[in-house]
């Protein structure tokens, strides 16, 4: 046995007997707290730079340090839309 199959087998006991005693529990919520802590702060800035006229989508995807797929998605629960590389007002607002 090599040091990195031992290491891999008590890396599964640990977590096999933290899942049985009930450690895991909660990880999932904290997880999907933290996603919707760090969408909605990305939204805020993200507002916050539109309103300051930038709004080319590869210069936004560079600033947050995140895909230009990412930064549209964002966008696009920010409630705007996106033309021509563009993140646009929706005319609904």
């Amino acid at each position: 046995m090599t040091i990195e199959e031992y290491k891999r087998q008590s890396i599964k006991r640990v977590n096999k007997q933290a899942a049985v005693s009930g450690a895991f529990t909660h990880c999932f919520d904290t997880r999907a707290q933290s996603e919707r802590k760090r969408t909605s702060e990305r939204k805020r800035r993200l507002k916050a730079l539109v309103r300051s006229n930038i709004t080319e989508i590869d210069v936004l995807a560079q600033y947050f340090m995140i895909s230009v797929n990412t930064i549209k998605k964002v966008a696009r629960s920010a409630g705007y839309h996106i033309s021509n590389g563009q993140v646009v007002e929706s005319v609904m607002r």
